[in-house]
């Protein structure tokens, strides 16, 4: 196979060269600013590019390769780049770009890629359609993600977001719409949850004038409203059950009425939905229809918990201290390692959003220009309304009562994280469980909990 490394500076191809050529490949380098580039690329019988993303300052990577596709080249494409930006990965996931390298990489890391297109030795490949705010957060926990919205993107398909209260799917939504070719139309958005059952049919399709009592003017819905832009139902699986099979035909035949009126409207936007509830366990209960389900979910996108992307609280601190400095108009400089320490350690049962309200707080505390320990104050379980009965609960109907086995883990390596903050003496622990000191290390081992 042979593979074209694309990269402004000299160094860096020569190093991607070497590794390469002692796997048995054979490269081209091209500094990505050639007036005959893709002359030479279909010269050289080309299978694969490897391209920086930075090959100058008003040309990039992504630059090149669509200027590739309009000659008629359609190779695919490996990125390098140590600017992981959200325009880029959402960028390149749009031209159908899957694979980005995060500089620096490994030798393994780059030959490990390079082996998916191993066997794709067509030396030309015709081009194929593919399908100012950010999801702030590590390359590991942003590329599928970014990857996922460049492709819902990139088409009209239904998409629905899934995630825990205060993961950001919004921001999804409006990331979606942003990268869109629609973008310059309107994002309209209806919480399914607080419109009363009578008003929804009025909100989302409007009503003709007279049509009931106080219907003293027509009224165009949101549906009409946002034109060829997004609608965006959130809290979609708290729509009651007696209005679902009105969304179902909306949805399917693409038109609806005012209410009172007897035109068809033809809908011209797309519809992107959200929910925190298990989607899955709602349509088993038959209180979430499947059909309705597979119309909104034509392409559906989880949305991680603060959790399981706990390496990114430090890169949402720094951006909310930012954030906040300048809506709040406060100069605070950053957080000490030890107050970084605690909101690292903390269960977020409000995902980032409690994360986000928690760091507004400690600003707003602070009496110097750095966030301290005794800066922080959480709400902590015994004032505020949850019990562990509505955690638990609150678990159950997240992962659905079939994955009970799984939140009893998570409660228990919980349950023995905070034993280890109050006591971190591994005979004292062994004592008050009544347990011998090696069941215990076992237990922490499985949790990855270390005394």
């Amino acid at each position: 196979m042979k593979i074209a490394i694309i990269d402004d500076q000299e160094e860096i191809r020569y190093s991607v060269s070497k590794i390469l050529k002692r796997a048995k490949y054979d490269t081209v380098l091209f500094n990505g600013l050639e007036s005959d580039i893709a002359k030479q690329i279909k010269n050289e019988q080309i299978n694969l590019l490897v391209v920086d993303v930075m090959l100058s300052d008003d040309f990039s990577g992504i630059d090149l390769v669509k200027f590739l596709r309009q000659k008629d080249i359609g190779l695919p494409v490996i990125l390098m780049t140590a600017y992981t930006t959200p325009t880029n990965m959402i960028e390149a996931s749009k031209i159908g770009i899957k694979d980005i390298l995060q500089k620096p990489f490994t030798a393994d890391e780059l030959k490990e890629t390079i082996k998916k297109y191993d066997k794709k030795r067509d030396s030309y490949i015709k081009v194929m359609d593919q399908i100012n705010e950010e999801f702030v957060g590590s390359f590991e926990t942003m590329k599928d993600i970014y990857s996922q919205i460049g492709v819902a993107a990139n088409n009209d398909l239904s998409v629905m977001i899934l995630g825990d209260t205060g993961t950001g799917k919004e921001l999804i939504a409006k990331l979606i719409h942003k990268n869109s070719k629609n973008s310059k139309s309107k994002i309209l958005s209806i919480n399914c949850a607080s419109i009363p059952n009578e008003l929804f049919e009025s909100q989302l399709f409007g009503h003709e004038k007279g049509s009931f009592t106080d219907a003293n003017k027509q009224h165009l819905g949101f549906a009409e409203v946002v034109g060829n832009g997004t609608l965006f139902l959130d809290e979609i699986g708290e729509l009651d059950i007696s209005l679902q099979s009105k969304l179902l035909r909306f949805l399917e035949n693409k038109t609806f009425k005012r209410v009172g009126g007897n035109s068809d409207i033809a809908f011209k936007g797309r519809i992107i939905s959200a929910t925190n509830i298990n989607i899955q366990e709602n349509i088993m209960k038959e209180s979430f229809r499947q059909d309705l389900y597979f119309r909104l979910a034509m392409i559906s996108i989880k949305v991680p918990t603060l959790k399981q992307r706990k390496q990114d609280i430090p890169l949402l601190t720094d951006f909310f201290i930012k954030q906040a400095n300048k809506n709040l108009n406060l100069s605070i400089k950053g957080i000490s390692s030890d107050a970084l320490e605690v909101l690292k350690n903390r269960t977020y049962y409000g995902n980032i959003r409690e994360l986000k309200n928690v760091i507004y707080n400690s600003m707003l505390n602070a009496h110097e220009d750095i966030i301290h320990k005794d800066n922080i104050k959480f709400e902590s379980l015994e004032q505020n309304d949850f019990s562990m009965a509505d955690i638990i609960s609150h678990k159950l109907d997240q992962k659905g009562i079939e994955n009970a086995k799984e939140v009893l883990e998570e409660i228990q390596s919980d349950f023995y994280a905070t034993m280890i903050k109050k006591n971190n003496n591994i005979t004292h622990l062994a004592n008050y469980l009544d347990i011998s000191r090696s069941t215990l290390r076992k237990i922490l081992k499985k949790y990855d909990l270390d005394i």
